[in-house]
């Protein structure tokens, strides 16, 4: 079984590349800027979850961003409790995916239609239908950690030195997407 679910992925990261955008041109765009930020995640516990949640609840309440909307997955077929629909936030499970685990659906086809100025991948490993979502959106601007899947469709890559923890990544990237086309004033002292 082990060997028909990686001959499943392989097809699915083949159809993947195949459907990259290669003439996307990105726009590079501070985060205290935006006015619509789309969030990617893996939804593995309740923890993590809240974790997005409070970061969510952070950039919409410190930075004034009024349109923020978050996608998890979660890696079932049941949905948990703590993981249903709330304003802001959609998820897919793997009863959403097709035979080669690409995601479909309404949920999953109106994010990926949506341009969003900046999206964000907050997944802390490499997944294919969450990779598959970041491909695809027509968003303008798409920041990620450091990872070799990566590089084909994210613009920034946030490299993570190692840590495989949420929080560290939300801070990173927080940080990085704050410090680009950064006005600053100058002083003559």
């Amino acid at each position: 079984m082990k060997l028909f679910e990686r001959f499943r992925e392989w097809m699915g990261r083949r159809i993947l590349l195949r459907e990259t955008m290669p003439d996307r041109k990105p726009v590079a765009r501070n985060l205290a800027e935006a006015t619509k930020v789309g969030i990617v995640y893996i939804a593995e516990d309740e923890q993590m979850h809240n974790q997005v949640r409070n970061y969510v609840k952070k950039i919409k309440e410190e930075l004034g961003i009024v349109k923020v909307m978050a996608l998890g997955y979660y890696d079932n077929k049941v949905l948990p409790h703590w993981l249903s629909s709330r304003l802001n936030f959609d998820q897919f499970s793997q009863k959403d995916l097709n035979w080669y685990r690409i995601p479909s659906g309404n949920t999953v086809q109106n994010f990926v239609a949506e341009e969003y100025e900046i999206l964000i991948d907050l997944t802390m490993e490499d997944r294919l239908p969450t990779q598959y979502i970041m491909a695809r959106s027509r968003a303008r601007f798409k920041v990620g950690r450091l990872g070799d899947h990566n590089k084909r469709f994210l613009d920034m890559m946030i490299d993570m030195a190692g840590s495989s923890s949420l929080p560290q990544l939300i801070t990173q990237v927080d940080r990085y997407l704050l410090m680009i086309n950064a006005k600053h004033q100058s002083s003559l002292n």
